[in-house]
């Protein structure tokens, strides 16, 4: 049965986070298998085919992000309402998903809420008066919004337990997917150990660990550290990485394209990821696709995958010593170095397939099909 699918949501490509990203590979998976797909967003690119905003202005907060220049966008609102939906799916609990909320309901259609971000968990890296009473309050209205939705999806069984104890009535788990065909393998090149990170740059995704590890190495001259990514962290990373005189270890690279991204992955020899916030990790699953090994928070969601071993090596990041002892026995031996990254590979292509994922989305949105 074809279906006519609206998505509501803050965030779009080409914006660099990893919800745009993967709303445009859904989108296209979606309209692969036949059905219309429509994109109601904040930020993204309207000459994409059924993709719509309203006027917006950049957050001050995070530039990266917009906000509507109206309270109400009645003109976008009049669109959504004369849109042919058969379900309503929210990506955010914010301006946008509060009207798809309210277009669901006027249309009498099933909605759908997906879980990508505990934006609670950002609170560090936002500097603003009564920030606590903001996150407080921003957290109990996504927990309103939700609760009333049909369903609940979650990117990891570890994020499907926490909306569950926080009264969600229906949850899936549902995880997300990588692009195998484009990210694929690839060597490390000019010889170079480059460990890598790419994502936002946020004090929840641990990027100053990253940079203390990088301080603890400095004597290691044949490691290198690679910092790809924009966000509020970005002017006090690169003031770190000054102060501690790491200019020659540690790059940073800005905003990468996703050309430049997979050129940087294959470039690189390993990945680190020092986050303990993430809903299931796009960033870390790329990154393992392409046959790199990744060094991974001992609670990181993609490990409740694993069987055995599968190319991510948990470590204690708060350990210095014990990181930098860990990561150095990976580069530095050919043998476990090659014995991960063949398993990294087969991991991320056996597991995380983007038709998979689109099938059981589907069958979701059909279950609440009158």
């Amino acid at each position: 049965m074809q279906m006519n699918i609206g998505f509501f949501t803050e965030t779009y490509y080409p914006t660099p986070d990893g919800v745009s990203h993967y709303l445009r590979d859904i989108k296209k998976e979606l309209e692969a298998m036949g059905h219309e797909v429509f994109v109601f967003t904040l930020a993204g690119d309207t000459t994409e085919k059924n993709v719509f905003k309203p006027y917006t202005i950049p957050l001050f907060l995070y530039m990266q992000y917009r906000v509507p220049v109206s309270v109400f966008p009645f003109n976008l609102y009049r669109k959504m309402l004369k849109t042919k939906l058969d379900v309503v799916n929210i990506h955010s609990s914010f301006f946008m998903g509060t009207l798809g909320y309210r277009i669901a309901r006027a249309k009498n259609i099933p909605i759908i809420a997906t879980f990508h971000t505990d934006f609670s968990k950002m609170k560090e890296s936002i500097n603003m008066p009564m920030k606590d009473t903001f996150f407080w309050i921003s957290w109990r209205y996504n927990l309103f919004l939700y609760r009333r939705c049909d369903a609940v999806l979650c990117p990891s069984s570890s994020t499907a337990d926490a909306m569950r104890k926080n009264g969600m009535h229906r949850v899936e788990e549902l995880t997300l997917f990588v692009d195998t065909e484009k990210f694929s393998n690839g060597k490390p090149g000019n010889g170079r150990k480059v460990v890598q990170y790419i994502g936002r740059l946020t004090k929840d995704k641990g990027i100053e660990k990253i940079v203390k590890l990088a301080d603890h190495m400095r004597n290691d001259s044949e490691v290198r550290f690679s910092i790809s990514g924009i966000g509020p962290e970005e002017h006090a990373i690169k003031k770190m990485v000054g102060s501690l005189g790491l200019s020659e270890t540690v790059s940073l690279n800005g905003y990468v394209s996703e050309d430049r991204k997979l050129n940087t992955l294959k470039e690189s020899s390993i990945f680190i990821h020092p986050s303990e916030s993430d809903t299931f990790g796009l960033a870390v699953l790329e990154a393992l696709s392409t046959g790199k090994p990744a060094l991974v928070s001992e609670n990181f969601p993609l490990l409740s995958y694993c069987d055995g071993e599968c190319g991510m090596v948990p470590v204690d990041f708060s350990n210095i010593e014990e990181t930098a002892a860990t990561l150095k026995a990976v580069l530095l031996n050919e043998g476990r170095y090659r014995e991960l990254s063949e398993k990294a590979t087969a991991f991320a292509r056996t597991k995380f397939s983007p038709k998979k994922h689109a099938e059981k989305l589907l069958e979701v949105y059909q279950s609440f099909m009158k």
